[in-house]
């Protein structure tokens, strides 16, 4: 079972990094980004390099270096996945909280334009261990994630609209 902090703080971190996106200019990628909880304190981070990849491997690195002083953390980023008509923008963001041996996984389609028409697609994929999520449990952790999203105090009011509804 995936702890709820861990689903939680993915939600805050996809609605910062959703935020975030909604407002870069053309051509300009996220800022990998984490969220840590220790004892309740929470802190965001970001992680910029000379290259999107040098950042992620930063993040990673840093937050596996500290994950043992943690309660939980989650860390964001941009990306593209393939499709059949060929690629998609995507923030991925991984949660995780104590007790668990890998952190849980969401995929959130979307697409850029000019200002203010910024969108989600769809619902968020959920991967655990390695494997996408379907069902009674993929729709638990979505409740879940989506009251980490509210928490947001900006994105929270805007994800709505964002995902046309």
């Amino acid at each position: 079972m995936t702890p709820d902090l861990a689903v939680l703080l993915a939600g805050l971190i996809l609605a910062h990094a959703a935020w975030s996106v909604a407002d870069l200019p053309p051509g300009e990628l996220l800022v990998p980004l984490a969220i840590i909880d220790k004892a309740g304190q929470r802190q965001l981070f970001r992680f910029q390099s000379d290259t999107q990849a040098l950042a992620i491997a930063d993040g990673k690195a840093t937050l596996a270096k500290h994950q043992a002083g943690l309660d939980g953390w989650a860390f964001g980023r941009e990306g593209q996945t393939s499709e059949a008509g060929g690629t998609v923008d995507v923030l991925t963001v991984d949660g995780w909280a104590k007790g668990m041996a890998q952190p849980v996984t969401f995929v959130q389609k979307f697409r850029r334009g000019p200002p203010g028409s910024f969108r989600l697609l769809g619902e968020p994929t959920v991967v655990v261990d390695g494997k996408t999520v379907e069902g009674p449990e993929a729709s638990q952790l979505l409740k879940t994630l989506q009251e980490g999203i509210k928490q947001h105090p900006k994105a929270g009011l805007l994800w709505p609209n964002w995902r046309g509804g």
